[in-house]
């Protein structure tokens, strides 16, 4: 089911100097423990498994820097929850993955160690920002990798890699031991979870870890009895997705499908809502990184995008950029905190109505083809479709279906409430059948 640990790494060494896809790995180390794994008693579907963490993620073996150069000689003092349980299960880590500069940006890209390619086209961006983490699992180079998602950031890099990816709901399975930590407010939108190449690998995994990790919350019953399409107005290059996918989606569930008329808020609205929340907590996301006060902030995006870099690294231009909209955001539009979030908690509501109807949220993950590497903050609109299930704090899985005609894959997505998630993945080997 899943490639060895010697697969993995003679993977790594021969492929990951062309694809950027790890921070840092430890592969000799890696080695040494699958051969001290294959003379013990197996742990679980995992023992012997090799995976990486996305660079987010503390770990005390390997540097954690989130993908800044103002924290590469960073050191974590405890283990993630989730490195952790692996390691319970016997899995073997091989590395980190690389990551966008503190991770703001939709492409895994930064002055510590580049931009990762996509493998299915070395001149496309893998996505981002858990873009490593789906270069590595397309290219066989892990089992499989654990990402995190605070607006697209696991599902956008699986479409764009072509693999599966998996954003696991907060309330469920609750986030910890990240860097950057999310200031408290925005805690709900960030979650974590799998990429793999496939249905089973993905079982395999949460299976294994949600004895542990996955937080019994009253809410797992849900059970799709019917399919709620949501698109966007306008014309993209994926066409009529409706169409494309409504017959198949109907079998999966084995009930009606509903297109818009479902009371989901339009999706160009919920990505205003995205906007407001994040532009009006501008200054507490500045607090969450403590060598950056809000003078020093302004100033390092200003130096890192006019110089690109050459004079001023501590933020890539890409997300120096980005942070830039994001204040301009705060002092012209979004000055109210408060509001925002009363948007974002609307949204949530109007998604838990359609899940309470029993109907499950079928949209694409992103209606473009991945831009040309370093190219991403030219059309942003590849996360429109992303930001919902994190406003909505959904279980929301990213299936891989067809392909743009530029030839690169496209995926849809399955959003579910909290507590849904092994009942997603029911719904999508049904699906994966048809």
């Amino acid at each position: 089911m899943f490639p060895t640990v010697a697969e993995c790494t003679a993977r790594i060494r021969e492929r990951d100097r062309t694809l950027h896809a790890f921070a840092c790995t430890r592969l000799g180390d890696a080695e040494r423990d699958a051969a001290g794994l294959a003379k013990a008693a197996p742990r679980s579907r995992l023992h012997g498994v090799p995976y990486s963490l996305k660079d987010e993620w503390e770990t005390v073996c390997l540097p954690t820097s989130g993908g800044s150069w103002r924290h590469r000689e960073r050191r974590s003092t405890e283990d993630a929850t989730v490195h952790t349980a692996l390691q319970a299960a016997g899995a073997v880590l091989l590395g980190k993955t690389n990551m966008s500069d503190m991770g703001i940006m939709p492409e895994a890209i930064n002055h510590l160690h580049g931009a990762t390619l996509n493998p299915l086209n070395l001149e496309r961006t893998a996505g981002g920002s858990s873009g490593g983490s789906a270069a590595a699992v397309a290219d066989g180079m892990v089992g499989f990798d654990w990402g995190a998602d605070i607006g697209g950031s696991i599902r956008l890099p699986a479409s764009f890699c072509g693999v599966y990816g998996f954003k696991l709901s907060s309330e469920c399975w609750p986030a910890s031991h990240s860097f950057p930590p999310p200031p408290p407010s925005m805690a709900p939108l960030l979650a974590h979870g799998p990429l793999t190449k496939t249905l089973p690998q993905m079982r395999a995994v949460l299976e294994t870890l949600a004895p542990t990790m996955m937080r019994d919350t009253g809410r797992s019953g849900f059970r799709a009895r019917s399919v709620a399409i949501h698109v966007p107005g306008g014309k993209t290059p994926w066409g009529d997705f409706a169409s494309q996918t409504s017959t198949r989606l109907a079998r999966a569930v084995g009930g009606p499908v509903r297109v818009m008329e479902h009371g989901l808020p339009t999706i160009r609205s919920m990505q205003w809502t995205f906007n407001a929340v994040w532009a009006s907590h501008f200054e507490d996301l500045l607090q969450c990184d403590p060598t950056l006060s809000l003078a020093q902030g302004l100033l390092a995006a200003v130096l890192g995008l006019g110089t690109l870099g050459r004079f001023d690294k501590r933020l890539h231009p890409t997300s120096a950029a980005l942070m830039l909209q994001i204040a301009a955001g705060r002092y012209l539009v979004f000055r109210d905190k408060a509001a925002a979030l009363a948007k974002a908690r609307a949204v949530k509501d109007a998604f838990e109505r359609v899940w309470g109807e029993g109907a499950v949220v079928a949209m694409p993950v992103s209606c473009y083809p991945p831009p040309r590497a370093g190219r991403t903050l030219f059309n942003m609109r590849v996360i429109e479709c992303c930001v919902a299930g994190n406003l909505a704090d959904a279980a929301a899985l990213a299936i891989p279906f067809g392909h743009f005609p530029d030839g690169m894959p496209r995926a849809l997505q399955l959003m579910g409430p909290p507590g849904s998630e092994l009942h997603l993945l029911e719904v999508a080997e049904r699906l994966t059948a048809a």
